[in-house]
C-alpha cells in the first residue's frame, strides 16, 4: 500500500533496467517527459520486485515512476520494451554516475533490440578538443561504451548546479574518430539546476552551461559577436549546428560562449 500510495504522486516517468550478469536533429526529451529527482527515493535493486512495479505502471496508465538502482552497467532487455512500447509509463535508472536515465513507453519504436549501457563519468573529451567549445564551461562529460542507435529514445537526467538555475545547458558530442563535436540539444536548467537532453545512440557527451541570444530580423553572427562581445570564431565553435555562418534564420538560438 506504501508503494501505492507513492507511484500515485510519482512524476510521469518510469524506467527498469536489468542488471548485466557480467561486469542530424538536435536531440530532444521524450513527449510528455518530465524532470526526475536526481537522488533516488524509493528505488529497488530487486529485479523482480522493478518488474511488478513497471507492470502495474503499464497497466494503470497514469505515467508513474518505477526507480531502480542499476550501478553503471545494465541492459533494459527486449522483454521489458515489449511491456513498456506504448504505455504511459517511463523506467527511470540511477547509475553510479553523475546521469540518470529514463525511457518513455511512447518512444519504444523497436523491441527486437535491447537497450545496453556501460556508462561513465571520467573527463573524458581531451583539453586540446575542448578549445572547440569556444571557451564554454563545461560543466558535466560522460560516455557509454557502446556506441549503437537505441530503439527508443533514452533521456539523460543531469544535475548541473541551482547556481546554473535559468541559464541554458547544451549538449554536445565528441566523435573520437575525427575529434569533432556537434551540438545535440538545448534545455533550459531548471530551479533545481537539472537538465533534461534526449539520446538516439550511445557516446561520448560534455554539457556546457552558456548564455544565448534569439535571432531577430537583420542580425548577423558578426553582429551578435559583436554586441555580445566575443569573438566570431568563438561564436561559430559553440554552434557547430550552424552549417553556413552567413545563413541564421529569426527565431533560432545561438549559443553564446562565456556570456552567463
Amino acid at each position: 500500500m506504501k508503494r501505492k500510495a507513492k507511484m500515485k504522486q510519482a512524476l510521469a516517468l518510469v524506467f527498469i533496467l536489468v542488471p548485466l550478469l557480467w561486469p542530424g536533429e538536435p536531440a530532444r526529451a521524450a513527449a510528455g517527459s518530465a524532470l526526475i529527482s536526481l537522488a533516488p527515493d524509493d528505488a529497488t535493486t530487486d529485479w523482480n520486485v522493478m518488474t511488478q512495479w513497471l507492470e502495474d505502471a503499464a497497466r494503470n496508465g497514469r505515467g508513474e515512476n518505477v526507480p531502480f538502482e542499476a550501478g553503471s552497467t545494465f541492459t533494459v532487455p527486449t522483454d521489458i520494451l515489449g511491456r513498456l512500447a506504448g504505455k504511459n509509463a517511463t523506467l527511470v535508472l540511477y547509475t553510479h554516475s553523475n546521469v540518470t536515465f529514463s525511457v518513455t513507453g511512447t518512444e519504444v519504436r523497436r523491441t527486437d533490440v535491447p537497450v545496453c549501457m556501460t556508462v561513465s563519468s571520467e573527463d573524458i573529451v581531451p583539453a586540446e578538443a575542448l578549445g572547440q567549445f569556444g571557451g564554454a564551461k563545461i560543466v558535466r562529460q560522460f560516455q557509454t561504451a557502446e556506441r549503437e542507435s537505441y530503439p527508443c529514445l533514452v533521456n539523460a537526467h543531469l544535475s548541473l548546479g541551482p547556481e546554473n538555475a535559468g541559464k541554458n545547458a547544451v549538449l554536445y558530442s565528441y566523435d573520437q574518430a575525427t575529434g569533432s563535436i556537434k551540438q545535440e540539444g538545448i534545455y533550459r536548467i531548471n530551479g533545481e539546476g537539472s537538465a533534461m537532453f534526449g539520446l538516439n545512440r550511445g557516446g561520448v557527451y560534455a554539457a556546457a552551461v552558456m548564455g544565448s541570444h534569439i535571432v531577430m530580423p537583420g542580425d548577423t553572427l558578426s553582429y551578435i559577436a559583436m554586441n555580445r562581445k566575443v569573438t566570431l570564431t568563438a561564436l561559430a565553435a559553440a554552434n557547430p549546428q550552424i552549417a553556413d555562418l552567413d545563413r541564421i534564420r529569426v527565431g533560432q538560438i545561438i549559443n553564446i560562449p562565456g556570456v552567463l
